[in-house]
């Protein structure tokens, strides 16, 4: 079946930035650190923001303290940081204007991912720490659509976490899975790739965007 998108908005962290790593370590660090039992915070850290983490799993600690430093912690062991496989040569193919992130990191930390793993920086790239709602709240995916100039309706989310393709979904977008990882299952998932490596775009005379994954239309 196919399916053409006025826009791509993507998540971050295990999306664009193999950096799930990353976050892993500095977290584990961070409840070592405080007392905190890291099996816990684990499963619900994905693809949610450092400061709902913590808020939900130890209120008697400052979340918003805690936030900053473990996105420091996190911008701290950035070297080597890579891609998700063929993201740099897919998004080369995506019109600058019609693409856009919204990430769970704060915008100073995102910023650091993105040059340390040489993808460019979009003209929206909505963060952390520009919304009041994090995912699995649509705020941050429906204001980076509005941000763009496109209905949620008309874009194409890439996620790789539960909690972010709930966001997705929340915002009224449709959701393509990046990654082997989530098991999920929804009629608003269009598709599904371990990396971008496997994808083409096709943009028509309309200027409509549309993918192409081992020759099936998306």
């Amino acid at each position: 079946m196919s399916h053409k998108f006025e826009a791509f908005l993507f998540d971050l962290d295990g999306t664009l930035v193999d950096s799930n790593g990353v976050v892993d370590r500095v977290m584990e660090a961070w409840c070592q650190q405080n007392g905190v039992s890291y099996s816990e915070i684990k499963d619900s850290n994905y693809g949610s923001r450092s400061v709902d983490t913590v808020a939900a799993v130890a209120p008697h600690i400052d979340a918003v303290q805690a936030a900053a430093d473990i996105e420091a912690g996190e911008r701290a062991e950035l070297v080597d940081l890579r891609e998700i496989e063929g993201a740099r040569s897919f998004l080369s193919q995506v019109p600058q204007s019609r693409w856009a992130i919204a990430t769970s990191s704060y915008l100073i930390t995102a910023k650091a991912k993105l040059r340390a793993a040489r993808i460019p920086i979009p003209s929206v790239l909505v963060a952390a720490d520009g919304v009041i709602e994090g995912k699995p709240h649509p705020e941050a995916y429906m204001k980076a659509s509005m941000e763009l100039g496109y209905h949620p309706d008309d874009c194409l989310v890439f996620e790789d976490s539960e909690t972010g393709v709930r966001s997705a979904l929340n915002a009224g977008c449709r959701v393509f899975v990046v990654g082997s990882s989530l098991v999920m299952n929804e009629s608003r998932i269009v598709g599904r790739s371990a990396s971008f490596s496997e994808l083409q775009l096709l943009v028509d005379e309309d200027g409509r965007l549309e993918i192409v994954l081992d020759s099936t239309l998306v």
